[in-house]
């Protein structure tokens, strides 16, 4: 039950992880939207007439939206950055891969126990049948015995 526990609060402490990293990339993301607006606002009016007299005003108006693509690129590309890998990402997979195993682990355990109790029962069954076989008098004993069995058995 304790491992299922743990189980459990590594897949809890991964889905923060995840959110958190996936608030981050929100975050930058909205930054890099907020530079290109600036960018389309301020930069471009202010770039625009700036370079007009030297460039003419397609050329002006072709270097100010590379100027704002760049800016608004970086912003895009620090974001992607922002990628699984983290350690506390990093230790709550080892810890949940842990967890999974010893439950694994557990359940093999179990089905093994089946396993040899059901080979101790096919045993005891084969030994009964060999004894019946062995001794004519003992079957009557046993069929009495089989016979008491599933009376008791019918009374539940």
């Amino acid at each position: 039950m304790q491992k299922l526990r743990i189980l459990a609060r590594a897949e809890v402490a991964l889905a923060q992880i995840r959110m958190q990293r996936a608030g981050f990339q929100a975050a930058l993301f909205a930054v890099a939207a907020l530079f290109a607006l600036f960018g389309l606002v301020f930069l471009n009016v202010a770039g625009y007439h700036a370079l007009v007299p030297h460039f003419g005003a397609a050329v002006a108006a072709l270097l100010v939206a590379a100027a704002n693509t760049t800016l608004a690129g970086a912003a895009v590309a620090i974001a992607l950055k922002a990628r699984p890998g983290s350690a506390n990402e990093k230790t709550a997979r080892e810890i949940r891969d842990l967890a999974s195993e010893e439950i694994k682990k557990d359940v093999d355990e179990v089905r093994d126990e089946i396993q040899r109790i059901g080979d101790e029962i096919e045993g005891i069954r084969t030994g009964i049948v060999s004894v019946r076989k062995a001794v004519p008098g003992v079957r009557s004993v046993i069929g009495l015995a089989d016979s008491v069995r599933k009376g008791l058995d019918d009374l539940d």
